[in-house]
């Protein structure tokens, strides 16, 4: 099996993998290159993006032909995944603002619409930070526990959105989304901020 890191081929890594079956010539190699200090963040089998749920269908196979790995440093990942939940935020701002009028002027069909992609959005975003305070742990870094109060928040937030919505309390949903979700959001936009300053 050919084995390519970042597009580049790894003879040393090919050896290591062997005839494994490509499930666990990636346990193998992954185990090496975090021993070189970066992590497996993509994987393509024989030219084609993987996930971990796919890996049912390719991770037996002993007949890979290619199996090609992008990584990154942790501080890397770290720094872009930081990136990422900041680009996040203003689309995510303005659909709670949009929800919440929606619900304020009583335009229920389109409210709960705009609520499904919003519960969406944070829920990726929480996924996200959960992802940021495992490399902010490995890293023994420390975000003042900005990250923790937002993991708590969060789920709590959403909980009450439930709620809300299923009592039919438009104007506090209204509330929840346009305040407390807003001011949470806020709170993580400056946190992550201070974060990518201090990697820089």
């Amino acid at each position: 099996m050919r084995i390519l890191v970042n597009g580049e081929v790894r003879e040393d890594l090919e050896k290591l993998a062997g005839s494994l079956p490509a499930g666990q010539a990636l346990e193998q190699v992954g185990a090496a290159l975090f021993r070189e200090g970066v992590l497996v963040v993509g994987v393509r089998v024989d030219g084609h993006d993987v996930t971990g749920e796919d890996r049912s269908s390719w991770g037996e196979r002993g007949d890979v032909g290619e199996l090609a790995l992008a990584t990154q440093t942790p501080g890397g990942l770290l720094e872009a995944s930081l990136r990422v939940s900041q680009e996040w935020l203003p689309p995510l701002r303005a659909e709670l603002t949009g929800c919440a009028d929606h619900f304020r002027l009583g335009d229920d069909a389109q409210a709960i619409e705009a609520l499904m992609r919003v519960v969406e959005g944070l829920r990726l975003l929480f996924v996200g930070v959960g992802q940021i305070q495992r490399l902010l742990d490995s890293h023994g870094l420390d975000a003042e526990g900005r990250v923790a109060s937002f993991q708590a928040e969060i789920p709590r937030l959403l909980d009450e959105i439930i709620e809300a919505q299923e009592g039919r309390d438009w104007i506090l949903l209204a509330d929840l989304l346009e305040y407390d979700v807003t001011e949470q959001l806020a709170l993580w936009e400056e946190a992550s901020g201070h974060l990518l300053e201090s990697l820089a």
